[in-house]
């Protein structure tokens, strides 16, 4: 699953943010969902490429969507979450942390647990 951040922060970067999703949409081995999040979170596709927030930033929206997901839908935890964000937003305690990675377009990780991967988006594109 990717989630691209879309809030006020990350509005400049949307155009960066689709292209590092695509990339990983464009690898066989990806089963990709494609959301968007500021305070809530958006599911979204690669055909529309519509995107919805531009507020506020919360990682904990992902975490509890993802839980809401997987009791209303009866899916497992993603294998992968991927997020392309600035990193600035609240802590997050993913149940699942080994199965999180970040990418960061500054170097600020400080919201996720050290169990969560991080990179520089730039070293992705």
């Amino acid at each position: 699953w990717v989630f691209q951040d879309t809030s006020g922060s990350c509005a400049g970067f949307v155009d960066r943010f689709f292209a590092a999703a695509e990339s990983l949409n464009a690898c066989p081995q990806f089963d990709v969902r494609l959301f968007c999040f500021d305070t809530r979170v958006y599911e979204t596709d690669f055909i529309s490429k519509k995107l919805y927030g531009f507020g506020g930033t919360t990682f904990s929206c992902i975490e509890q969507d993802i839980q809401a997901r997987i009791t209303k839908e009866g899916v497992k935890y993603p294998d992968a979450v991927f997020i392309i964000t600035d990193g600035y937003g609240d802590r997050v305690n993913p149940e699942r942390p080994d199965n999180w990675h970040v990418f960061l377009s500054t170097g600020d990780r400080s919201c996720f647990p050290d169990k969560v991967r991080s990179f520089n988006l730039s070293e992705f594109e």
